[in-house]
């Protein structure tokens, strides 16, 4: 987390007897366009909580590009600015992207999958600053499934030692049969590699250690997600394996490295979805 950070910020600017209103940004972990099991998009509601200021708000999308594999950042600012109390929503924040002309050709039709830091530049406290990203599907019948998750004050997301969580696969009970897809986002400042740790559920003994670069060939970059899909089917995990504690560490150790990590378990007949992040150490 990034409180030190902050902090040392807030007491600069304090020293210094100015009084302007900081910037707030919210680091959304994932936003999608994506055609898997289902077509999948991400809404996102964002809002304006001071009474009396308008903000701008600008959009940053970062993403691995699918026609060449590059690292690539974009930005849209959202018009007109916020106004005091005001909500503005997005129902595929991607193809707002794509609309503006702020993708590059090569990927304006290609399926997408990044992060979004979203900088509100007016607002007088972190509170006022508010985000909801929604990935949904439509549902069979009508309708769509969903997970929701806010987007975190970048001051606070990442960790610089473990990042735990546990994912599950299989049958139980009435809880349905799902199974696990895990993301992993480098939230620090510059590339970093992750080393991931599995242990089996039941007993607590290890079942693999690895690095992430060498699963995909590079280290994540600044603001990246990777997504490891069905986590369960690694060929180190056992089949009688049906929940795992997972550990996830930053390999790049050091004041510029945070790392967080969120875990999707899925249903495996409607494709439902449940969000939650890993729990985050070190500062």
């Amino acid at each position: 987390m990034r409180m030190r950070a902050a902090l040392a910020v807030s007491l600069l600017v304090l020293a210094a007897g100015a009084t302007a209103a900081a910037d707030e940004i919210r680091s959304v972990p994932v936003v999608t366009q994506v055609q898997g099991a289902v077509f999948y998009r991400t809404s996102i509601t964002l809002f304006n909580g001071n009474a009396s200021t308008t903000t701008p708000v600008e959009m940053l999308f970062s993403y691995r590009s699918p026609a060449d594999g590059t690292f690539q950042t974009t930005t849209l600012q959202v018009s007109p600015n916020l106004g005091p109390r005001t909500v503005r929503f997005f129902d595929d924040i991607i193809q707002a992207f794509k609309n503006a002309g702020r993708i590059r050709a090569a990927d304006a039709s290609r399926n997408l999958f990044g992060t979004l830091l979203l900088t509100f530049a007016s607002l007088d406290s972190r509170v006022e600053a508010g985000v909801v990203a929604r990935t949904y599907s439509p549902a069979t019948g009508g309708g769509t499934n969903a997970i929701a998750y806010e987007g975190r004050c970048f001051c606070e997301t990442g960790a610089t030692g473990r990042v735990l969580t546990a994912g599950r696969s299989g049958s139980f009970g009435s809880d349905g049969s799902t199974r696990a897809n895990m993301g992993i986002v480098n939230e620090g400042f510059g590339p970093s590699d992750v080393r991931i740790t599995y242990y089996n559920g039941d007993t607590g003994a290890q079942l693999k250690q690895y690095l992430l670069g060498d699963v995909i060939g590079r280290a994540l970059e600044e603001n990246e997600v990777y997504q490891l899909n069905n986590i369960f089917s690694d060929a180190a995990i056992p089949a009688s394996v049906h929940t795992l504690f997972i550990r996830v560490e930053p390999e790049f150790p050091g004041g510029s490295s945070y790392i967080s990590a969120y875990m999707v378990q899925l249903d495996n007949t409607t494709n439902d979805g449940a969000f939650f992040f890993g729990f985050e150490e070190g500062t």
